[in-house]
């Protein structure tokens, strides 16, 4: 797997030059994250850098210019992540294995905020215009066509089976990983990584053709979560409206959600949200003190938005297999009007919202506790009648179901392709269906079949 070509705009440049146009992308980066696109501007990234107006014009022609090269910059940090020496070239199990240790230990070294990872920048730029979500597209297709060829190659030396489709295996890798990016820095917390991580290189087993590599490894256990309650997770504040004023409360939040799905919490202001709903400012003051808590108010709508859908009468309680395939074809059903217009109407939002204040992030993390747990009782329910083997872990399948949906619903946002959802909802399905007892009656943690294509 060779390295990419440098970009024009780097060939030629002396070493000082191109030390000096890294320093601008890291400080580019940075500005994104701490500030949102609604408040990056060239000024923040020269102080930020410490270089002069006239070197930062120099390097970069404008701000979108210096956007898509920051994101040109970060997919080049992911593919150089993969082509390392210790991963060799990902043609085997065993380089996978060491593939999950190493986004391990990479989590560890950079942290959980102010890191410029793919996934937070594409969740505060895919909503900001055609050409950058188009970088982002370009980015996230370089990746998963590096893993593809990388299962090739398994498929090609008799790694994996004849029916395995690499493309489809690599979106599960790259849509997975991407996923538990998002959940990983709302909790602040490696575990939604670790199984996440573990799921994908689980479900490339299903394609072993050495029956003994069939065998699903365990997720490795980290620190316990912190534990919440199960009610709602945005505090009520100490105000007391009319039921009228309730109404008209009601009434904004779901305006302003519909704004911030279609253009991004950073390009929704207050003043779009008044003009929206047809209310004067002091209207808009006395429901809500700031846009952080009409934000917070939008947050609980999504997770009570997300609870609704999933309490579906055609899911059931989500405890059966069906209802679960149910579940992943409305998912893809929902692609043209949802997923591809503005992602995952709650993930979404957690994606531009990763660097918000620990309240903020509180707020989220405990709308992913109530959405994993719908999946938990099902799949307990699902255990408890012998339909999953005993020891099935009930969290891991549960974050392999959420992470995948968060992860297809990311790329195909990014990428105007249903594809990436496709492949990840089914995967996920697949997945806590190959922990179903064997059929001789004794639970088995093996994965003999690989699934069917739908």
């Amino acid at each position: 797997m060779a390295a990419a070509a440098e970009p024009p705009d780097v060939q030629g440049l002396t070493a000082k030059g191109r030390a000096t146009r890294e320093r601008i992308l890291r400080s580019a980066a940075q500005v994104l994250l701490s500030q949102g696109l609604s408040g990056f501007n060239l000024e923040r990234v020269r102080t930020q850098a410490a270089v002069s107006g006239s070197q930062l014009t120099h390097y970069f022609a404008d701000k979108p210019a210096l956007i898509r090269a920051v994101l040109d910059r970060q997919i080049e940090v992911v593919m150089d992540f993969h082509r390392q020496p210790a991963l060799g070239g990902l043609h085997t199990f065993d380089d996978f294995e060491r593939w999950i240790d190493l986004n391990m230990r990479y989590l560890r070294k950079i942290g959980y905020t102010k890191t410029p990872t793919y996934h937070t920048l594409a969740g505060q730029l895919v909503k900001s215009d055609d050409a950058t979500r188009q970088t982002l597209a370009d980015g996230y297709w370089r990746w998963v066509d590096l893993l593809e060829q990388a299962l090739q190659r398994m498929k090609d030396t008799g790694v994996l089976l004849t029916s395995a489709d690499p493309r489809h295996l690599a979106l599960v890798v790259v849509g997975g990983h991407q996923g538990a990016g998002t959940l990983t820095f709302a909790y602040r917390q490696e575990w939604p990584l670790a199984d996440a991580t573990r799921f994908v290189v689980n479900y490339l087993r299903i394609f072993a053709a050495d029956p003994a590599e069939r065998i699903a490894r365990k997720p490795r256990r980290t620190r316990a979560r912190r534990t919440r309650d199960s009610g709602p997770p945005i505090p009520e504040s100490g105000r007391r409206f009319t039921r009228k004023g309730l109404a008209t409360r009601a009434r904004i939040v779901r305006k302003a959600a519909d704004l911030m799905f279609k253009r991004g919490v950073g390009g929704t202001s207050l003043e779009d949200v008044r003009t929206t709903v047809n209310v004067s400012g002091s209207q808009l003051s006395h429901y809500f003190v700031d846009k952080r808590d009409l934000t917070r108010q939008v947050i609980a709508l999504r997770v009570n938005d997300v609870v609704d859908r999933h309490t579906r009468p055609q899911f059931g309680h989500l405890d059966n297999l069906q209802a679960l395939r149910a579940w992943a074809d409305a998912c893809i059903a929902d692609a043209p009007a949802v997923y591809l217009r503005g992602g995952c109407v709650y993930g979404s939002l957690v994606g531009e919202l990763l660097e918000a204040d620990e309240g903020i992030l509180d707020d989220l993390a405990a709308g992913y506790d109530r959405w994993l747990q719908l999946f938990r009782d099902g799949l307990a329910a699902m255990r408890g009648r012998g339909d999953l083997v005993e020891d099935a872990d009930l969290r891991h399948l549960a974050t392999a179901l959420l992470v995948a949906h968060q992860g297809g619903a990311m790329l195909s946002h990014a990428t105007g392709t249903a594809e990436p959802l496709v492949a990840l909802v089914n995967a996920a399905v697949d997945y806590v269906a190959a922990f179903r007892p064997a059929r001789s009656g004794r639970a088995s943690r093996s994965m003999p079949k690989a699934p069917n294509k739908r």
